[in-house]
């Protein structure tokens, strides 16, 4: 080819890329060298926990003295807070989602809508309940019922201790949703759940009867990913209100007597919230971390260091926020004022759920590594 031509080529790529509006794909923010290290990660012990990825979502579960995690082949495993293996028990069936953990009981779901209530100390199967469809979030206990939402919309309790059918509910959730919902949550005596179609409902959980239901999002888009307003991410309680947040909408506080807004700001998130200190912090679907005053709704902070880099949701421990990224790396941030104050890689795969408690902080990555820390 002539250097003319070459030329007149170069230019009609340059014209075409032009006309088609081609965009340079956005890459994920490098982390900063440079940042005031305040705290610092203790490697405690790594374990594998399991070789196959599930589909629905990972809860790590874990108490003063066990760790509960699961295999989406079936084997439920029990650790120690030092990291030796209590026991084991192989379901030899699809897990989907798990595990939770509440009154001496463990309760998860397979790939066929199958739920299992296991006892904590054995794995021993106590009962199992076919509910209507796929189940992708971690069931809920307060210890009367368990709260099963199937991702076609629809709230099934069962007896916690006998697993017998109590009551359903459904909402109608439209065609095209996120891959996942929202867990159901306990709080004042009350069951709250939020719906692939945006909504939040109130439930009384005794007797199924509905307090109300409110659309936290209503879409004006018209194709039907435009229309996706999901509520995926777990719910926050305090102090009379709920705090919810929905992908492609909205974050709003919610007074759970009334169902009246308090406040409502235009933000996107699939991730759980996470409250405390008069603060209410999520990770929005760019994965910049924000946090809002949950009094009147007021961004307090906004980091965006972390821009796409698929963080976890956050977790709080003492005065500091962690979540994970896609490259391995445990993040704390100051919950005052968004700065980071500790960072360690704990894997070269992509950190996938976190949890905390006490002193400690819990990491699971993508290939079933599990790592226990604690904070220094």
């Amino acid at each position: 080819m002539s250097l003319k031509n070459l030329l007149v080529f170069t230019i009609f790529l340059l014209f075409v890329a032009c006309e088609t509006g081609a965009k340079e794909e956005e890459q994920p923010n490098e982390l900063k060298k440079d940042f005031n290290e305040s705290f610092s990660l203790k490697k405690n012990w790594t374990r594998k926990a399991f070789k196959n990825l599930p589909l629905g979502k990972i809860k790590i579960s874990l108490d003063e003295d066990h760790i509960y995690i699961f295999d989406s082949k079936g084997e439920i495993k029990s650790f120690s807070i030092q990291g030796n293996k209590n026991w084991s028990n192989n379901l030899n069936i699809d897990i989907s989602t798990g595990i939770t953990l509440g009154f001496d009981k463990l309760l998860l779901s397979s790939s066929n809508g199958e739920v299992f209530c296991l006892s904590k100390e054995t794995g021993e199967i106590l009962w199992k309940y076919s509910s209507s469809g796929e189940v992708l979030s971690p069931p809920s206990t307060n210890g009367d019922i368990v709260a099963i939402q199937s991702v076609d919309g629809r709230l099934t309790a069962v007896d916690l201790e006998t697993g017998e059918y109590r009551w359903d509910y459904r909402s109608v959730v439209p065609n095209l949703t996120l891959r996942g919902t929202s867990e159901p949550s306990f709080n004042e005596g009350f069951l709250y759940v939020g719906f692939g179609n945006g909504n939040l409902a109130k439930i009384e959980p005794r007797s199924g009867v509905i307090q109300w239901e409110i659309p936290i999002t209503t879409s004006q888009e018209t194709s039907e990913l435009g229309r996706l307003v999901d509520i995926d991410g777990n719910f926050v309680f305090s102090s009379g209100i709920a705090f919810v947040a929905t992908y492609q909408g909205n974050i709003a506080a919610v007074d759970t007597r009334s169902g009246g807004f308090l406040w409502k700001e235009n933000t996107s998130s699939a991730n759980d919230l996470l409250s405390s200190r008069g603060k209410l912090v999520l990770i929005d679907e760019k994965d910049q971390v924000l946090a809002y005053d949950q009094k009147a709704g007021n961004l307090d902070w906004f980091n965006k260091d972390f821009y796409l880099r698929e963080l976890t949701s956050p977790k709080k421990l003492k005065s500091l926020i962690f979540f994970g990224d896609y490259q391995g790396y445990l993040h704390g941030l100051d919950i005052n004022e968004g700065s980071q104050v500790a960072r360690k890689r704990v894997s070269r795969s992509k950190i996938i759920s976190t949890t905390t408690r006490g002193n400690l902080v819990i990491a699971l990555d993508i290939k079933g590594k599990l790592s226990l820390f604690t904070l220094q």
